[in-house]
């Protein structure tokens, strides 16, 4: 067999072979293989999960995704006694998060208590695998407490001394310092592909050890324990150089909400309390359709956008699920959602880095069964974050400073009007140039009829994306 070159991807027997070659490194330095059951046992120990109903603790919940037409993914609750750890085990794609949920879902809504960081460094080789071995034994990575090799890659779990508490507000915070570590430990020695970074999110969940990894039901998910070391948020920071994640609001409790009586209400709101108890006016109606938000069609049109130019192969599948959403919140109807999801097949497609792991037809015909399922749920379950963390897209929050969004205009367009009185610079309208693009895609369509893709990349300069953007 040719050797293994840093920087070259593997066919897929060649990656069955250095799956095999990394399971005999991992016993050969004497690291134990753990099986499920004592690795969840360690991961969530006794009476940390539900033993009884309304005790307060949260419980696993596992995912099962199934394959294009092979019926519908699955969640199950795992409690204290691990016993349902059995229906995962074995799975051909099982996921399992390493926090306790409320509930019968894995939302991040319902997310209780965080047990351990893990980062997920993928396409390790045999001598990627050497490298991170050694760099935790001289102190250069921080060593973790499991390294689990789920199959190209490997899965680094840091088991923490106690569990994070995760309140809504603290997700920021940690969403920053788990991009800090995975970016520390995936690099150009730990992985043939470091410049494609998965940026995995706080509520991710990770196949489950001893369900199959993607190689097949031969190629089992296996834990291997590295050492007996539980940590702090700190410790994981203070071994990121220069980290300037602020982990101060980790530990502020938020605020309940205060009550307020009648009585009080009525000096404290005087106009609310005549127009809503004195005169019973109902409760101002929200601009929903269906109990979901109607969102500008622009939004929808942007995450098409967003499909052509930065899906990645890692994130086709939901990035589809995502059009859905958009779709609905959007007031798309159903057929264009259909229409335009099979549009991006062939872009999708053209993004394979792996020959086991094409996108067909089926793939874009399982992701839109999203339509046919509870559309309340879909467009409130695929948040920002939830398309983030899928997709690999990022998504910036929109920055108004805590002001409601037709508040945050006035402001803006109050400072855009001052800004001219001053005489300073206003930008308006769109940049200069932009809209060229489509201009050049249409006119050499218009000159090669029967031009392919490539052929208009290559002679235009234009990006891959561009073109596919505005390809008709």
């Amino acid at each position: 067999m040719a050797k293994y070159t840093k920087r070259r991807d593997k066919r897929g027997y060649e990656w069955k072979s250095a799956y095999r070659e990394k399971e005999a490194l991992m016993l050969e330095r004497g690291y134990p293989e753990v099986s499920p059951h004592d690795f969840y046992r360690e991961l969530f120990p006794a009476g940390s999960l539900q033993q009884e109903p309304e005790d307060g603790k949260g419980n696993i919940i596992a995912t099962q995704i199934r394959p294009s037409g092979k019926g519908r993914t699955r969640q199950g609750v795992i409690d204290d006694s691990l016993k349902m750890l059995d229906k995962v085990i074995g799975d051909r794609f099982g996921l399992i998060p390493p926090i306790s949920f409320y509930g019968k879902s894995h939302t991040k809504e319902n997310a209780h208590e965080l047990f351990a960081v893990v980062v997920d460094v993928d396409y390790v080789g045999k001598q990627q695998l050497k490298n991170l071995l050694k760099q935790f034994g001289n102190g250069v990575q921080l060593r973790p407490t499991y390294l689990v090799s789920s199959g190209k890659g490997v899965h680094l779990y840091y088991f923490l001394q106690e569990p994070v508490q995760l309140y809504r507000k603290r997700e920021e915070e940690l969403a920053e310092l788990k991009e800090a570590f995975i970016r520390r430990l995936w690099n150009d020695t730990s992985s043939i592909r470091p410049d494609s970074p998965d940026i995995t999110g706080i509520y991710q969940g990770f196949r489950c050890v001893g369900s199959q990894s993607k190689l097949g039901a031969d190629f089992p998910v296996k834990a291997y324990k590295l050492s007996e070391n539980r940590y702090t948020l700190e410790d994981i920071k203070a071994s990121i150089p220069s980290c300037k994640v602020d982990l101060a609001p980790l530990y502020e409790k938020p605020r309940r909400k205060s009550t307020v009586t009648l009585e009080e209400a009525k000096e404290l709101y005087p106009e609310w309390y005549e127009k809503r108890i004195v005169q019973g006016e109902p409760k101002q109606k929200s601009k929903k359709q269906g109990g979901t938000w109607v969102c500008n069609e622009a939004l929808y049109e942007w995450w098409k956008r967003k499909i052509t130019e930065e899906v990645k192969a890692g994130g086709r599948y939901f990035s589809i699920m995502a059009l859905c959403s958009y779709g609905l919140k959007c007031g798309i109807s159903e057929q264009k959602i259909r229409r335009d999801a099979y549009a991006f097949l062939d872009h999708l497609e053209s993004l394979t880095e792996d020959e086991d792991n094409h996108f067909s037809r089926a793939d874009v015909k399982d992701a839109l069964r999203a339509l046919k399922g509870d559309r309340k749920r879909l467009s409130t379950i695929a948040s920002r974050e939830w398309i983030e963390d899928n997709t690999k897209v990022t998504i910036p929050a929109n920055k108004r400073n805590y002001r409601k969004q037709k508040d945050h205009v006035k402001v803006m367009n109050t400072m855009k009007a001052l800004k001219k009185q001053l005489g300073e610079e206003v930008k308006e309208g769109r940049p200069k140039g932009s809209g060229t693009a489509e201009q050049t895609v249409r006119e050499w369509q218009e000159s090669h009829p029967a031009g392919k893709k490539a052929d208009c990349i290559r002679e235009t300069g234009l990006s891959k994306p561009t073109v596919y953007k505005w390809w008709k």
